[in-house]
């Protein structure tokens, strides 16, 4: 039976991306150790563990995004504290963050004008 085909594949696949090594998800999912190394052999097996490691990461990703304003929220009620040291929390972290954030986002927009430029050359 390939790699590919066995009952285990996607178990197996799972239980790596979350972290487990190659012995300890055989043992879990009930495969024998040898069989779960054989299947890890398997390029395609490879490219499973590194999609559902993708998918978990967009996946909280996208969790994040949607408390991010939360959090944001809260600095700024904190802001408005009668509390010296927690306003003084508040703004290092605010400030702190603002730099990193206001860079990553004018990467991507210089990345993205780029990748439609690019895109643009091929075309015509």
């Amino acid at each position: 039976m390939s790699a590919k085909k066995s009952k285990f594949f996607d178990l197996l696949a799972t239980e790596v991306a979350g972290g487990l090594s190659i012995r300890d998800a055989s043992t879990k999912i009930g495969c024998g150790v040898s069989t779960g190394y054989n299947i890890s052999c398997n390029p395609a097996f490879q490219s499973r563990v590194s999609t559902i490691r993708s998918e978990a990461v967009q996946n909280a990703s996208g969790k994040l995004s949607r408390i991010a304003s939360k959090a944001v929220d809260v600095l700024e009620q904190i802001l408005d504290s009668d509390d010296a040291k927690d306003r003084l929390n508040a703004v290092k972290i605010i400030l702190t963050h603002l730099v990193p954030l206001a860079e990553h986002s004018e990467l991507r927009d210089r990345l993205d004008r780029l990748e439609q430029s690019s895109a643009l050359k091929v075309v015509s």
